[in-house]
């Protein structure tokens, strides 16, 4: 009697190798995820702004900032722990990355009153801060907090430090060019000429935050009490600060910036992914 040879087994699906997710975006996704995000910003979030600014707002910074970058982890088939890191960091990182920012508001914002004076903002710029912080009742002025203090900083340092600065260290095999990059991409996000300096300065200390720590934690708490003093220490009406500003508090504010540097430079807060700084 002739035998017949046993059928092969058919391969199971899903049993071939998981690949390993990547722990940086490259070039072309970073392009495509921050195009995406300014331009939906840009005209949607413009639209939802002028219906409600600060609603529209808290949507755009959702849905339009934070939104694709979070999708992009998914599609792209990344890391999040690499891509958007969030793992805690020690309390002296903390105190020490509150204290940096803290010391550079001060310094940014004596740096924007010479620069008023010679260089105006418009008055449609300011009204639309004084706008922002008007409130009629508890409500209002906990909502603008939250905003100001949680939810922009939160998106911002999602995209920016998160997603879009782990691969620009990535393809510039460089931390501080990463970081620069990174912060030029922020500061013009803003779409603020008055303002862009500064923004791309604290851009940089928020990168080196995010870089040394190895957490968006720091950059985060870092970002949300650089609006916070910059909220609660503006006139609305004027937009100058409400603090004197002089050369021993000028020096004092350095000394912070300085020791916060020094502090989280001394030792490495977690992993770095490419480059020194």
């Amino acid at each position: 009697m002739r035998s017949v040879d046993p059928q092969p087994p058919e391969p199971s699906v899903g049993t071939g190798p998981v690949p390993a997710r990547r722990t940086a975006p490259e070039q072309r996704e970073m392009a495509l995820i921050a195009g995406l995000a300014f331009f939906l910003n840009l005209f949607a979030g413009s639209v939802l702004q002028y219906l409600s600014f600060r609603w529209g707002l808290l949507a755009s910074q959702v849905l339009f900032i934070a939104g694709p970058a979070l999708l992009a982890v998914h599609w792209f088939y990344l890391d999040r722990r690499a891509v958007i890191p969030l793992a805690p960091v020690r309390t002296r990182w903390l105190l020490a990355a509150l204290t940096g920012a803290i010391g550079l508001n001060h310094v940014l914002t004596a740096a924007m009153m010479w620069q008023e004076s010679v260089f105006p903002q418009p008055r449609f710029l300011r009204d639309l801060l004084e706008n922002f912080l008007r409130y009629r009742d508890g409500l209002e002025l906990g909502l603008i907090l939250v905003l100001a203090a949680g939810i922009v900083p939160v998106c911002e340092e999602i995209l920016f430090r998160g997603y879009l600065q782990s691969g620009l260290i990535r393809l510039m095999a460089s931390a501080p060019k990463g970081i620069i990059a990174s912060a030029f991409i922020f500061a013009a996000f803003h779409l603020d000429p008055w303002r862009f300096v500064a923004t791309l300065i604290l851009g940089v200390w928020l990168g080196f935050l995010a870089h040394r720590g190895g957490s968006l934690i720091l950059p985060i708490l870092a970002h949300a009490a650089n609006n916070l003093l910059a909220i609660t220490l503006t006139e609305p009406a004027t937009g100058l600060p409400r603090v004197a500003h002089s050369a021993a508090t000028l020096a004092a504010a350095a000394a912070l910036v300085a020791a916060s540097f020094f502090i989280l430079r001394r030792r490495r807060a977690g992993k770095v992914r490419t480059g020194v700084i």
